[in-house]
């Protein structure tokens, strides 16, 4: 999905063609169904458990994501959420930003006139 975003900013032009249009949906597909396939472990696994609640007599109803069966379940299931959900994408989306804006920078400089003059004098400070 980010790519389509990086391809649709630095070569406006390649949007309009059906092939695009075609890789663009097939990428949400792809990225939807990869999605779902990483959800699936968690919907498997998890379980709804009674604790106890601190200094109380109250009894909490708590959905957990992982078995309860092994102390580093939680600590594997902490680090791959981390990963997957943030580390990774934060990652990818990175380097695509970086790409966009060192394009854009270019073409600012490649632009004729005054408006390049004065990209250039910031650019500079």
């Amino acid at each position: 999905m980010h790519h389509g975003t990086y391809k649709a900013i630095v070569n406006p032009m390649d949007i309009q063609k059906s092939s695009a249009v075609f890789w663009t949906c097939l990428k949400a597909v792809s990225i939807w169904l990869l999605s779902i396939l990483l959800a699936v472990p968690e919907a498997i696994f998890s379980q709804v458990v009674n604790m106890q609640g601190n200094n109380t007599n109250v009894t909490l109803l708590n959905c957990v994501p992982y078995p309860l069966s092994n102390q580093m379940h939680p600590k594997i299931h902490s680090v791959m959420i981390f990963l997957v959900y943030f580390l990774i994408p934060l990652t990818i989306i990175s380097v695509y930003y970086y790409h966009i804006a060192r394009t854009l920078i270019k073409s600012a400089h490649d632009m004729p006139g005054e408006v390049s003059e004065h990209t250039k004098r910031q650019v500079r400070k």
